[in-house]
């Protein structure tokens, strides 16, 4: 703490004076390695409302401990003779020998030293405060309110401590409306110290004096606040049609009265998810067994379908629309079965690998023809099977030279005379007749340069590849996978080449896959699930 105070030192000499209201907003919702604090969306809303009041605003949102510092340091500029001074702290807070520190967003808040290494006494941000005595507010949104430690409190220090969401609300609905009472605007829950008088207020009304009662529309609107319900908000609406909260008043109506299928459609949409944010969702559902009819980004019929089945099977309200907490879950359960399938596919891979190298070394070193076509038709792509196929070869070629040796005269005097006839079916009967023959690959040639060219069509497997539309990046995540796999898919260039389709249809047979050499959905959702998701996260 030593360290931090003599950062912030400077601030508390009066070199720097400002005859008006000043407030600090902190608000940390999204922690490196914890949780998101729920209701801290809307927290800009709260700097907006006091900076339209005319008081000085230093605001920070998903601040790291040198940004706290800086706004911390800005704030503490201001010197004794300012207005009124509020602090409002939003996110996470640790404690220090049952001394409540603030958080930033970087902290993981395991221990005492990782508090007091990253984040900062709220009991400092009390004394900076103490600057103005009874008019000193020091607000703290707290993600857990029960585990919050002590603050030390000055003379003439007001403290309020409540949730997120409710502190927000208070910055936003009474902070910053001139002549609203602090104790009025706070929740029933909300815990308070300090110095509280009845009528006591941060910004003094149009009169200049602090606690004066606000005109009647802005008094209205307050008991409305705090009821928040959707009769309170009829009759203002009733009371002050074109009234300054008109408009926000109908929202929250709306909101009140929407269905709940409404309800959760309008959750979703606050969410703003990204295209690539529904592509994940669609794979953690896929991974999960709830199948989407597609990994596109684009929620129809399918999706939402999935959504509702995984919705029941966890027991919750099946609207087929997301929460924050819901999405977050899937993530966490898709990463869960993605590790699990990864691990089934290394475990059996690695099976299939011993059983292959187990067969190939039984054989010793003088590997007949018969030992060889069991090892192929056991292991067609296995780690060996190009060496036995060439060996084969080797062998059948030399049986075949030393049975008939007269058979490759004869198959020379054919080829002559094919050759001088020089027609497709010359060639073809030739191939018919020698399919092992010494001129089979100059038939062929042949045959092709004699035949006329026809476009090449894509076949199915090939067809569904080219539907997923692989980017480069992603063919070579591809291509890493397999190798890392052990299934040899040549070089990773982001080319499916000869050897690439090869790795890719020993890794279906392993998976027990439809094994065409080419990536579809399933193949693409099992094999990439780690890889593309942390693309997308």
């Amino acid at each position: 703490m030593r360290s931090l105070v003599l950062i912030l030192g400077l601030g508390f000499l009066p070199h720097a004076v400002f005859a008006q209201d000043v407030a600090l907003l902190i608000g940390n919702r999204s922690y490196q390695t914890l949780d998101p604090v729920a209701g801290a969306d809307g927290f800009e809303s709260a700097g907006d409302a006091l900076g339209e009041t005319g008081a000085e605003v230093i605001s920070a949102t998903d601040a790291d401990r040198p940004e706290m510092v800086a706004a911390i340091r800005e704030f503490a500029q201001f010197g004794r003779e300012a207005g009124g001074q509020a602090v409002v702290l939003v996110g996470r807070f640790g404690e220090v020998d049952g001394d409540a520190w603030f958080l930033p967003v970087e902290a993981s808040g395991d221990d005492r030293i990782d508090t007091a290494e990253h984040g900062v006494p709220v009991s400092l941000l009390a004394r900076i405060v103490s600057r103005a005595p009874g008019r000193a507010i020091l607000v703290l949104g707290a993600a857990d309110v029960r585990s919050l430690g002590q603050v030390d409190l000055p003379q003439g220090v007001t403290l309020a401590v409540t949730d997120p969401g409710s502190a927000v609300a208070f910055a936003r609905d009474t902070l910053a409306v001139p002549g609203a009472a602090i104790a009025d605007g706070l929740p029933d829950d909300a815990r308070t110290g300090g110095f509280l008088p009845a009528g006591l207020t941060f910004l003094p009304d149009e009169s200049g004096q602090p606690g004066a009662v606000p005109d009647p529309e802005t008094a209205y609107w307050l008991l409305t606040r705090k009821r928040d319900e959707a009769g309170a908000y009829r009759a203002y609406l009733g009371r002050f049609p074109d009234g300054e909260h008109a408009a926000e008043a109908q929202e929250r109506l709306d909101r009140y009265t929407e269905t709940p299928e409404d309800r959760a459609e309008r959750l979703e949409a606050e969410l703003d998810l990204s295209r690539e944010d529904r592509q994940a969702i669609q794979r953690d559902l896929t991974l999960l067994g709830y199948g989407t009819r597609g990994v596109d980004g684009i929620f129809g019929p399918g999706t939402r379908a999935a959504i509702v089945g995984w919705q029941e099977a966890q027991e919750r309200e099946a609207t087929g629309f997301l929460t924050r907490e819901q999405v977050t879950a899937l993530d966490g359960q898709g990463a869960e079965r993605a590790a699990a399938v990864e691990a089934e596919e290394r475990r059996r891979q690695e099976e299939r690998n011993r059983a292959d190298e187990a067969l190939w070394s039984g054989m010793g070193s003088e590997r007949s023809e018969a030992e060889l076509s069991n090892y192929v038709d056991r292991f067609p792509d296995g780690l060996h099977a190009g060496e036995a196929r060439r060996r084969l070869g080797e062998i059948r070629g030399a049986r075949v030279a030393e049975e008939d040796a007269g058979e490759r005269e004869r198959e020379r005097q054919i080829w002559s005379v094919v050759q001088q006839e020089n027609s497709v079916q010359g060639y073809r009967t030739y191939i018919d007749a020698f399919p092992d023959g010494d001129y089979v690959s100059e038939a062929r040639a042949a045959i092709d340069r004699l035949s006329p060219r026809e476009v090449p069509q894509a076949g199915p497997g090939q067809s569904e590849e080219n539907s997923l539309g692989l980017t480069p990046a992603t063919r070579r995540a591809v291509e890493q996978r397999l190798d890392a796999m052990g299934l040899r898919p040549g070089t990773v260039d982001g080319t499916f080449d000869g050897q690439t389709r090869e790795a890719i249809r020993r890794y279906q047979r392993a998976a027990g896959l439809r094994a065409t050499g080419y990536v579809n959905q399933g193949t693409a959702v099992r094999l990439l699930a780690d890889s593309i998701r942390g693309i997308v996260q």
